[in-house]
């Protein structure tokens, strides 16, 4: 008899398990059925140049081998920002502060390039990651500079 008790427990546990999806919604399927389109491109990093658009926010930094590094920024963003800075991130995940002399607040539809020096021995090749700042915003990461085709 416990033997019986076990075995229908089980039953209604395993049955219950099953989630019975009769009464959730139908997913749609994609309209014609086929995979999403995907292409290969072939593409390149341009050593030493990373870049930010963003809402009319466009930024360049450019680190090229024996010249001081370079911000660049280009604000049609629709309102004033506040002056420039960037830090970067070490391959060895250390943050390291760029200074720039000057820095003043840019105006919309204002544009400036900004020399950008760093204390200590930091080389390009350190750098893992370009972090622009507008006054107290930080508006995050600049992304590698990519373009198509081989190198």
């Amino acid at each position: 008899m416990p033997t019986r008790i076990v075995l229908v427990a089980l039953a209604l546990v395993a049955v219950s398990c099953t989630g019975d999806t009769s009464s959730a919604p139908p997913v749609p399927s994609a309209q014609g059925g086929s995979p999403p389109p995907s292409v290969n491109v072939i593409a390149t990093i341009v050593p030493g140049v990373w870049t930010y658009d963003l809402r009319g926010l466009k930024a360049t930094f450019t680190w090229k081998e024996g010249a001081q590094p370079t911000l660049t920024v280009k604000n049609g963003s629709g309102a004033d920002v506040g002056a420039p800075a960037v830090y970067v991130v070490t391959q060895e995940q250390e943050q390291v502060d760029g200074s720039i002399d000057e820095a003043q607040p840019i105006a919309d539809g204002a544009s400036g390039d900004y020399p950008v020096t760093f204390p200590g021995d930091l080389q390009r090749e350190d750098v893992g990651l370009v972090v622009l700042e507008l006054g107290n915003e930080n508006y995050g990461a600049l992304a590698p500079k990519v373009i198509e085709g081989g190198a």
